[in-house]
């Protein structure tokens, strides 16, 4: 069953907390790096025709102000869009608070993400 416009279910909350270590630990987080995680961490989106999911969320989750897109100068990375929590997300945190446990604790998590 599809859930409504402007729900964050735990999807959205794995997103928020795959955002949140990165940001921590001064990694950066973009699309693609955050469908990689959310298949190694927690085994959804598995396909890649599964990637436009995460896009999909990550814009519903930046239409809520919990996140935001950083948009880096064009002499940059590929011009990917990069992600930060935003104060309104963070109020959140308990909520995906046990996802951010699982990618704190997953083997190799500091060198890979």
């Amino acid at each position: 069953m599809v859930k409504p416009k402007g729900t964050t279910g735990a999807t959205k909350m794995k997103i928020m907390a795959l955002i949140s270590f990165n940001q921590t630990v001064g990694r950066e987080s973009y699309g693609y790096t955050i469908w990689q995680s959310l298949k190694e961490l927690f085994y959804i989106y598995l396909n890649d025709c599964d990637v436009r999911n995460v896009y999909h969320h990550l814009k519903e989750l930046c239409d809520l102000d919990l996140i935001e897109k950083v948009d880096l100068p064009a002499s940059d990375v590929d011009n990917r869009c990069f992600y930060t929590i935003t104060d309104k997300g963070l109020d959140m945190k308990i909520k995906y608070d046990p996802y951010l446990l699982i990618v704190q604790r997953a083997p190799g998590v500091r060198s890979k993400y």
